[in-house]
């Protein structure tokens, strides 16, 4: 596979962000975290809020996927230290699905459409941490637009299969297996199965 350029790691929604204090040892990349925070509905002007980094960034809109994607790609483009990253995430979160939907520039109403926008083809990476006790077959529909993006755009895709060993684990070992990595983007984690290859496809 193509050459291993991550300049850092992506804790990305509220799933990922509970591995934080137990995964940022693991790695000598810097590790970012971003996550939705629903606004008090008890506080009539308080928004939601993305924290990235603990800091608190107003989210006025709506919690769906197109204004949590334009949101998203603001935040994209004025953060160079969310380019060239390894995310993990739980792809059930529509906050995650958002993400892919800003850093790819698809529009989720016309994804079934060509590549909307030419850009260089990125050497980020996507990691599926699924909710614990949730087989991948239960959400395989509710996923499918994002799969379909990310194969769309082909984007490296990694799916953790963690059935004797808790996603923590295997995480732990993942970002072990990358520390060294300088010439080739492989894991030798067999907890960690491709799903999308931005060389040839994998099966879903």
């Amino acid at each position: 596979m193509q050459k291993s350029t991550f300049d850092s790691i992506l804790l990305l929604g509220n799933h990922s962000h509970l591995f934080y204090k137990d995964l940022i040892d693991q790695t000598k990349l810097p590790m970012n975290t971003l996550v939705f925070k629903k606004k008090d509905s008890f506080k009539k002007d308080d928004p939601h809020q993305f924290l990235y980094n603990n800091v608190s960034i107003d989210f006025n809109g709506a919690y769906v996927l197109d204004e949590l994607s334009f949101a998203l790609s603001i935040l994209i483009n004025h953060n160079k230290e969310l380019q060239n990253v390894l995310v993990l995430g739980d792809p059930s979160e529509l906050f995650y699905q958002a993400f892919v939907f800003a850093k790819t520039n698809q529009n989720p109403h016309f994804i079934r459409q060509e590549v909307q926008f030419i850009h260089e083809l990125s050497h980020d990476a996507y990691v599926f941490v699924y909710p614990v006790g949730m087989v991948a077959q239960n959400i395989r529909k509710e996923i499918s637009q994002l799969v379909y993006v990310l194969k769309k755009c082909k984007q490296n895709t990694f799916l953790i299969r963690s059935e004797n060993n808790d996603p923590l684990t295997v995480l732990q070992k993942l970002l072990n297996s990358i520390n060294g990595l300088d010439e080739l983007f492989t894991f030798d984690v067999k907890e960690v199965q491709p799903l999308i290859s931005n060389h040839e496809s994998f099966s879903t």
